[in-house]
């Protein structure tokens, strides 16, 4: 049996720790602005790009506002906008547990790389305090880029000068994944629960 090097563990956020559903934000807003066509608003800040320049920190989250208000004429404050933006998350109660049950296990270091911006990590850390146990960050805004881009798992690897071999990362996105491990970082896709801690086992032990 071949014996485990693995040392280091990079956790994704979104859809991997806690949960998140951006319909909230749209449905949000749109209670509170009765005439705020939904599809026409998502289509708005999706076509001009403004979510992934949000998370790679090219545009303040005020412009952001400003931008919608204008164009849409918004009558909601800016205070009462970021919140409906950033309560869009739940927790992922099984990836809470483990994060808890692995933080106790020392020889293992670990990491959040993630794809978000400032109100969001702070609506987090705010509400599901488990996430505060990964105090070893990559945040895209922080940085200006974002996963899958194969920059940010290299800057993350020098930052905190971890070996790819000795590395797992766990992550929702395929193209993250595959982006990782074109760097010989090993990876596991976190899609289900239960096939995570069974290839996780696998992984530790040298199996795969």
């Amino acid at each position: 049996m071949q014996k485990s090097c693995v040392r280091n563990i990079i956790f994704d956020l979104g859809n991997t720790l806690v949960y998140f559903d951006f319909s909230y934000f749209y449905n949000g807003i749109a209670e509170r602005e009765k005439n705020l066509s939904v599809i026409k608003f998502k289509k708005y800040i999706v076509d001009n790009k403004l979510d992934l320049k949000l998370m790679t920190g090219r545009i303040a989250h005020k412009e952001f506002f400003r931008k919608l208000k204008k164009k849409f004429d918004l009558k909601i404050g800016y205070n009462d906008f970021i919140y409906f933006y950033s309560d869009i998350f739940w927790a992922n109660s099984n990836m809470k547990r483990f994060l808890e049950k692995i933080s106790r296990i020392k020889k293992y270091k670990l990491f959040l790389l993630s794809n978000t911006d400032s109100p969001h990590i702070t609506f987090i850390d705010n509400n599901f305090p488990f996430v505060k146990l990964l105090k070893k960050r990559v945040l895209s805004y922080k940085v200006k880029m974002a996963k899958p881009n194969k920059r940010i798992f290299k800057l993350t690897l020098e930052k905190f000068n971890l070996i790819p071999e000795e590395t797992v990362l766990i992550d929702d996105m395929k193209d993250n994944v595959v982006s990782a491990q074109s760097l010989g970082i090993k990876t596991i896709h976190y899609n289900n629960h239960k096939k995570f801690t069974s290839e996780f086992s696998k992984l530790v032990k040298g199996l795969s």
